[in-house]
């Protein structure tokens, strides 16, 4: 079993440089013979990507479904990034609950199967509608198949609407009685829910006791105070809710701008008031451009390394199972400048080096 031996400052707090010897058991501080030197004068246990989709790559009108070469090619790229744990927040889970959780070299995972929306209430090319009903069935299958999370899609534009315009409104998706089941359905059997919400109903999803709000643009100051009682996080996937270009609809760079100052305003309340805060990089993202956008944002930046670190590992609750023996390191500090995040200096997952 090779071992590697690390002389670093470790993030996301230290300040002196410290020697660690890592492997596929993990962490140590008890010298390993033979454990090879990796490059780099900073390090940390690797990145986390709490809001992705593996199984999705991105396209004009939205996400792609990939096939589960495409999606292990995803897992590739990430670990070649220095991810080293994802959160697969919907896919296909013929692809995503078929992956193994440990596959050394690549990032370990957890994963929430397929979106939970009725018929024409999300992409249609990567959605397989289910009706209030069922989806208390649905998404009790879903944990049986092997599934950690649940993805709920609360609020999304109806498809008429979308055909109609491109900004075209978020609307409920579920009466909040069916919401209210389906949470108390999943926390009874073991899992978590994590809610696609942008609309204020947020409100009520908290209330009603949901695990993250993803996305959560309409958040307001007594929400997130709610959110720290619960212990709920929230992963606002800024290179989603901040995406425009130039040439974009004015609405569309009006609503950004609205958004950009607004999440500015709540993202350091939020991490003030101990709300877990974590990076996810939806479709259209990165882990590390997410840490720079929330340092644009007003986070301190070691309080954003947090989020794509041990805030993330934290949050998700992560046994020895399942958290990684990885290490991650940086010829410079990217609490100083997170374009460091982009070029790591060598990438180790569960013994195997990746980069």
């Amino acid at each position: 079993m090779t071992a590697w031996r690390v002389r670093a400052v470790l993030l996301p707090d230290g300040s002196e440089v410290e020697e660690r010897w890592v492997s596929a058991g993990g962490w140590s501080e008890v010298p390993v013979g033979d454990a090879q030197d990796l490059p780099g004068r900073l390090a940390l246990g690797g990145l986390v990507d709490a809001h992705s989709h593996v199984s999705f790559a991105s396209g004009h009108a939205g996400p792609i479904a990939l096939d589960r070469h495409g999606a292990e090619a995803n897992l590739d790229r990430y670990a070649e990034d220095g991810v080293v744990l994802i959160r697969d927040a919907g896919g296909d889970p013929r692809i995503v609950l078929a992956l193994p959780t440990v596959s050394p070299g690549r990032p370990r995972m957890v994963a929430a199967g397929r979106h939970l929306a009725p018929h024409g209430m999300y992409f249609e090319a990567v959605h397989l509608p289910a009706e209030p009903g069922e989806v208390v069935d649905v998404a009790l299958a879903e944990l049986a198949a092997g599934a950690t999370w649940v993805k709920l899609v609360a609020d999304f534009p109806p498809a008429a609407a979308r055909a109609a315009s491109p900004m075209a409104v978020a609307e409920p998706t579920y009466p909040l009685d069916v919401v209210a089941d389906l949470v108390s359905a999943v926390h009874a059997a073991g899992g978590r829910i994590a809610a696609h919400v942008t609309t204020p109903v947020v409100t009520d999803l908290v209330r009603i006791g949901i695990d993250s709000v993803e996305h959560g643009p309409a958040l307001d100051e007594e929400t997130i105070t709610a959110m720290a009682v619960m212990g709920t996080a929230w992963t606002p996937t800024l290179c989603a809710l901040l995406s425009s270009s130039p040439d974009a609809p004015v609405e569309r760079r009006r609503l950004v701008a609205e958004r950009r100052e607004r999440l500015s305003q709540l993202l350091p309340i939020a991490v003030r008031q101990g709300v877990p805060v974590l990076t996810g990089s939806d479709v259209v993202g990165s882990v590390p451009r997410e840490v720079a956008l929330l340092v644009r944002c007003g986070l301190e930046p070691a309080d954003a390394l947090r989020a794509a670190t041990t805030s993330a590992t934290r949050f998700l609750r992560l046994g020895a199972a399942v958290a990684p023996a990885a290490v991650v390191t940086y010829n410079a500090d990217p609490r100083d400048d997170p374009e460091v995040l982009t070029q790591p200096a060598a990438v180790v997952i569960d013994g195997v080096r990746v980069r």
